[in-house]
């Protein structure tokens, strides 16, 4: 993670000296100059990356980078932290703490002097140890062929739970199109792709079908040349070379002898094709051939035939060419015309780089006689991309999933028993340990391997029970190296947002908002151009996703990512990996901390006792996420006290609440702050002066009025509150500049007023709340804000007017709102309202949808609503292409015109009452309408 660290203070620097040089006045000079300094390292890190798990001295290089780049950071963040503190305060109080600015600019320049030769030592053993040559080196690919066949040896060791699988997989091979489709296998590493293709590539059906099987392992040091040569081998009979391919020397001579040949009988030859060189200069190899061939033995003129079959003979003859004589482009024209007018089937077997199809497909034709390519790849747009050839309609990824918990049992007791039976009064346990693998094949057939050798007893099973990865993961040869894999093939900017995962508990479910958050915080996103930071964070879970370290847990209704899950086993990866790059640290109690030098503390409390604590300095670290309840209710107030240099605490978690004490103000560098507050809280002034902050969340807390000075938190991104909370006045033309996510607004004449004049312009979420039954002219106060996505508002409100203007919005949610004719009117006039959610409205409601109106709504969530009757206008929602009904009852019949909506696509029921389940029994919807519900519903 040296990189990152690196990255994340060159940026700090960067914006230090372009922003804020004022807070450097005195030592700008030497900051430039380390900046500088940085930016070769920089250069260096990004030549040793992917080399560094392979090479000692690499390695060693890079964690002496890493240690003096957290140096350099603390040196600059405590010297802005002193000028700020000394800046903020009053006359009174500058005078009591005494800044003796010289001295302090004395000691930070040494301090940059001293971190400038570190630096310049380290750059200069390379060369001394030999680094420069590990630098330019290739990976270790011996390693990989011996990872390789472990792999091998570990995923077909037995083949469990396949059957629907196959079925599925197997018939996309066997039928549909003519044209040359790819099938492609995803999943984490270790679910079993390699077995399952196996498994595939052997049935008796798919045998009978191809005319020719190929395999090929391909891996992430891969080399075309070796791939081909690899497939060529599996062709029987081995092709004839010398059919395909002419060596260059010999088929200039061919084209000078036949030149000659035609000067002189040009009466003989003219209009024939060695009169066209140019045409035959264009033939590839075998044509050429096969064309010369054909001209020859047609001829008449006996004599001009034996010396043109003398020159052709004759220069064949001298083509002496094998596989191993040829280049990538020549093995590509040999494999293609070897698998022309062959309906094939070739597996390509871990594929991690679109770069690699893009190479090699050109030697695949398509023969219209329904060939296939099937690959396993750990990463999506693999799969995507390959599915593309031949422009014909792809073939989407089979995901493949986890083992169920019968599968699993299945699986590990046949590699522990080698085909007898569990003794009864060891299925119980073993089934508890077997669960601990999550559905892993990997992790199951690694533990079964481990056991298969222990002796069979409770008592020796039991001490696995609540141990089960640590097990795993001591025999690094067999499974965390391959799980690794992943995560060593990450771009480097994916690496610390992966890493992140760790701080997380086991088989916890992530909130994907507040990860983004997080992430955005500590540095991990970069800036690209002018898109959303939180956009390119999405992007960035979404490739982790792609890639099969990363599930989905639960999907928001525009089907972006809600909540998601890491496998334990990943999450363990993570947590060691982070440890050795000194990048985060889990503990099970804060007092006192571990003796790391890691930037961020996971606390959970709670946690199991093999975690060791012991006493350190707590000033290392900058981040602290806590999980389960801690012992005191003071920790926030410890934290300002104990660690000024901490920029991310996220407390929420923690199930207590923390109050917010005034010293708060001494965390300069604090850019998230995330705490459970009490009931009713008040928030410090002095929490305005934290002018790094990006998120505030005090989401369970009752605040009547934010502070005057919040206007001065110009970085602030997100801000989250209980609800029912005023804004203070401002003059200001742009107040919060960079707002995006805002909630927990009460709905009143003043806020009304604020969001009108547009003080936070770019925000894009929206939360408010309403008090009591009085008349609003909300939506015409979010008029001027042109970015506004998503509105959420709770309890009733009244709309003074109707709207005669247009909004940006396309997400609105209600909850315990009234559902009157006249907001369902103002609602179905938003011509950019996409998603509608309805949540518990105060009374039994009519929904009323007026002809033509909700006219792009794509998604109509109701939940633990009361229908007395759904009216719908000739026209109405013509896009819905979604229906949510959860915990609804309805006192008709759904109405008849939805069974008319041409976009309709899915409709979906959640726990129905008894009424609306016999309605739905009679509901017909129309061909190409996905009816669900659950649970099921019971016919007679």
């Amino acid at each position: 993670m040296a990189d990152s660290v690196v990255s994340f203070l060159l940026e700090n620097l960067t914006q230090l000296l372009s922003q804020e040089s004022k807070l450097l006045g005195g030592v700008k000079d030497q900051v430039r100059l380390l900046h500088n300094e940085l930016r070769m390292i920089n250069v260096f890190l990004q030549n040793t990356e992917g080399k560094r798990h392979e090479n000692d001295l690499v390695k060693e290089v890079v964690s002496q980078i890493r240690d003096v780049a957290y140096e350099a950071e603390d040196v600059v963040d405590i010297f802005i932290m002193t000028v700020t503190q000394h800046r903020i305060r009053n006359k009174l109080m500058k005078v009591i703490h005494s800044f003796d600015r010289a001295s302090t600019l004395h000691e930070v320049a040494k301090k940059i002097e001293t971190i400038k030769i570190a630096i310049k030592e380290i750059y200069d053993n390379r060369s001394k140890y030999g680094v420069e040559r590990a630098e330019s080196s290739g990976g270790d690919v011996e390693a990989e062929e011996i990872l390789h066949r472990r792999r091998r040896y570990v995923e077909q060791d037995h083949v469990v739970g396949f059957s629907h699988d196959t079925q599925v997989l197997v018939k996309q091979l066997i039928e549909g199109s003519l044209q040359c489709n790819v099938v492609s296998i995803i999943g984490m590493g270790g679910l079993g792709k390699t077995t399952l293709a196996r498994k595939i590539y052997n049935n008796n059906d798919v045998k009978n079908y191809f005319d020719f099987r190929g395999w090929v392992y391909v891996s992430q040091e891969y080399k075309i040349r070796e791939l081909l040569l690899e497939i060529l081998k599996g062709v029987t009979p081995m092709p004839d070379v010398k059919k395909f391919i002419l060596k260059a020397e010999l088929k200039a001579e061919l084209l000078h002898g036949l030149e000659a040949k035609y000067n002189s009988n040009k009466d003989k030859l003219k209009g024939t094709i060695i009169e066209d060189l140019k045409g035959i200069k264009e033939m590839n190899d075998a044509e050429l051939k096969n064309a010369l061939n054909e001209f020859v033995e047609g001829l008449e003129d006996h004599k001009l035939k034996s010396s043109l079959s003398s020159l052709v003979r004759g220069i064949y003859k001298k083509n002496g060419v094998e596989l191993q004589d040829m280049n990538d482009d020549e093995l590509k024209s040999v494999l293609f015309e070897c698998l022309k007018n062959k309906r094939y089937l070739l597996v390509m077997d871990d594929i991690w780089k679109t770069e690699l199809w893009n190479e090699v497909s050109t030697a695949f034709p398509n023969n219209s006689n329904g060939s296939r390519i099937l690959i396993t790849s750990r990463i999506k747009e693999v799969a995507v991309h390959a599915s593309s050839l031949n422009n014909s309609i792809p073939i989407s990824p089979y995901e493949l999933p986890f083992l169920k918990e019968d599968k699993s049992w299945e699986l590990f007791t046949k590699k522990v028993f080698r085909g007898a039976t569990c003794p009864p009064e060891l299925e119980t346990l073993g089934k508890q340990i077997v669960k601990s693998c999550r559905g892993l094949p990997l992790a199951i057939v690694v533990l079964g391997g481990l056991l298969a050798n222990k002796e069979k007893t409770h008592r020796t099973w039991s001490k696995l029970t609540g141990h089960v990865n640590w097990y795993l993961t001591q025999d690094k040869t067999t499974c965390i190296d391959i799980l690794a894999l992943s995560y060593k093939h990450l771009p480097q900017r994916l690496k610390p947002c992966f890493l992140y995962f760790g701080i997380y508990p086991e088989d916890f479910e992530i909130s994907v908002s507040q990860l983004i958050r997080l992430w955005i915080s500590e540095g991990f996103i970069r800036h690209t151009g002018n898109r959303n930071m939180e956009d390119v964070a999405e992007d960035y879970l979404e490739e982790l996703i792609d890639r099969s370290l990363i599930q989905v847990a639960t999907k928001r209704l525009d089907g972006g990512v809600k909540t998601c899950r890491i496998h334990d086993l990943l999450r363990d990866l993570c947590i060691s990996e982070s440890s050795e790059e000194k990048f985060l640290e889990v503990c099970s109690n804060v007092y006192p901390l571990p003796i790391k030098k890691s930037r961020r503390i996971s606390i959970h409390y709670a946690n199991h006792p093999y975690i060791s604590s012991n006493p350190c300095d707590p000033s290392n670290y900058r981040s602290f996420i806590g999980f389960g309840a801690p012992p005191d209710k003071i920790f926030l107030e410890w934290l300002c006290k104990s660690n000024k240099l901490v920029r991310v605490i996220e407390l929420r978690n923690m199930g207590i609440c923390c109050l917010m004490p005034n010293q708060i103000e001494n965390l300069i560098h604090l850019r998230y702050l995330s705490i459970g507050a009490d009931a009713f809280c008040v928030i410090p002034d002095s929490i305005c002066n934290l002018w790094n902050l990006e998120t505030l969340d005090m989401r369970n807390s009752i605040i009547e009025c934010l502070p005057e000075g919040i206007w001065r938190l110009h970085r602030l991104r997100h801000l989250y509150l209980g609800g029912l909370t005023s804004l203070p006045r401002t003059n200001n033309k742009v107040a919060l500049p960079s707002l995006q996510v805002l909630s927990g607004l009460a709905i009143n004449q003043g806020n009304e007023n604020i969001l009108a004049k547009a003080r936070f312009p770019y925000v894009r979420k929206l939360g408010l709340f309403s008090l009591n039954r009085v008349e609003s002219g909300l939506f015409s106060s979010l008029h001027p804000l042109r970015h506004l996505q998503t509105l959420k508002i709770h309890n009733h409100f009244k709309l003074s007017s109707p709207i005669s203007f247009q909004l940006s919005l396309t997400k609105i949610t209600l909850v315990h709102a009234d559902l009157s004719p006249a907001i369902m009117r103002v609602l179905g006039s938003l011509t950019n309202l996409r998603i509608l959610k309805v949540v518990r409205p105060i009374h039994q409601i009519t929904l009323s949808c007026d002809e033509n109106s909700f006219c792009q709504l794509l998604v109509f969530k109701m939940a633990n609503v009361h229908v007395l009757k759904w009216n719908m206008g000739k026209g109405a929602m013509p896009s819905l292409q979604r229906l949510v009904i959860e915990r609804c009852q309805f006192a008709y019949m759904p109405p008849d015109e939805l069974r008319c909506l041409t976009a309709l696509r899915d409709v979906e029921v959640l726990y129905p009452s008894q009424k609306l389940a016999k309605m739905l029994q009679q509901l017909q919807m129309r061909n190409g309408c996905n009816v669900q519900v659950y649970p099921l519903v019971e016919t007679n």
